[in-house]
């Protein structure tokens, strides 16, 4: 997951309940404008007692459906534009403007500080809206004693806004790297950094739900390295926690990137591969059998490995698949070793 995605994930309830308490001010908002003498009156009321609520209670509503949030940020960029346009339309030309311009100043203050957006996507929004204000500002103009203090303040509410986006979005980074760090160290064995045997269960439901849904082949490999314990035995331990390390890391070097390699015991490891029947597999198998056959292992020389092979069967569990390969493991080790066996 990405920052920009964790970021959206993480800030769901800040946007749902400042959507709806900026929708209740809104409509506020519309109430106290009714009670003026103003220009365009009715579109007022339809612009800031309608549209623009019921536009912040929906973005509220998206935040509950997941699969809708990329819809619900694009909604949350357009609608502090549609705002300030608003607020441009009906009263750059009235000589009350200096009274209205500090929603323009809120808007680019809430866009960047309360929105819920990141940088990227506030910056996008709020610079926008001050261009769209300063470029209406210079042709349509401002009474002359309040223009200097409208553009300060403008200026002043986007660079506050900006200040506080990037301390914000700095503390979030951080916050961001230490889950993934705190994620991968539970879902990874602490030797070999490959995953354990909770993530490898975790990744295995996540294959077989696509499974179900496109129908495509996957296998699974145990392999052991064979007469490890002499390892152990004759060099020590921190010489066999080295082979087990460079065993993990030709491994990682030799499969897809989509296929997942996990440490279930000792010296025993798996491979899930998605979209490959047993015959891929196999040849999976004999390539890994022939890179450990020939690496030299630091202080031990080489070493071989035995392998045990079997496809996934349409709504079995991972024990049970796992079970089946184990079976085919202890084959291999029973028929001499360093060899590949299917079931």
């Amino acid at each position: 997951m990405d920052f920009q995605q964790w970021h959206l994930q993480s800030k769901t309830q800040q946007i749902r309940y400042i959507a709806f308490v900026t929708a209740l001010l809104y409509g506020l908002y519309a109430l106290l404008e009714s009670d003026l003498t103003l220009s365009y009156t009715t579109l007022r009321w339809m612009v800031h007692g309608v549209l623009i609520p019921v536009s912040l209670l929906v973005i509220g509503g998206l935040t509950y459906y997941p699969k809708l949030h990329q819809v619900m940020r694009t909604l949350l960029v357009i609608a502090p534009i549609t705002a300030l346009l608003s607020n441009l339309l009906f009263n750059i030309d009235s000589p009350r403007f200096a009274f209205f311009s500090p929603e323009i100043y809120l808007n680019v203050v809430w866009t960047f500080a309360i929105s819920g957006l990141t940088l990227r996507y506030a910056a996008i929004s709020a610079s926008i809206s001050v261009s769209i204000v300063v470029l209406i500002t210079l042709v349509k103009g401002v009474n002359g004693e309040f223009y200097a203090l409208h553009m300060l303040w403008l200026m002043s509410a986007y660079l506050f806004g900006v200040v506080n986006a990037v301390v914000q979005e700095q503390a979030n980074k951080t916050l961001y790297m230490q889950q993934r760090t705190l994620a991968h160290s539970a879902s990874s064995d602490g030797l070999t950094a490959l995953w354990n045997r909770a993530k490898i269960a975790e990744l295995y439901e996540c294959e077989t739900t696509l499974i179900r849904q496109h129908h495509y082949p996957m296998s699974l490999i145990m392999l052991d390295i064979d007469h490890f314990k002499t390892v152990n035995d004759t060099h020590g331990h921190a010489v066999g926690d080295s082979v087990l390390v460079s065993f993990a890391n030709l491994l990682l070097n030799n499969v897809r990137h989509q296929d997942h390699i996990g440490r279930i015991g000792g010296e025993e490891f798996v491979i899930l591969l998605p979209h490959t029947d047993i015959a891929q597999a196999t040849t999976v198998a004999a390539l890994l059998q022939e890179k450990i056959n020939h690496f030299d292992f630091s202080e031990v020389g080489n070493k071989t490995a035995s392998f045990g092979l079997t496809q996934y069967r349409n709504g079995e569990s991972l024990s049970e698949l796992l079970s089946r390969a184990d079976k085919a493991l202890y084959l291999a080790k029973d028929n001499g070793r360093n060899r590949i066996e299917v079931l």
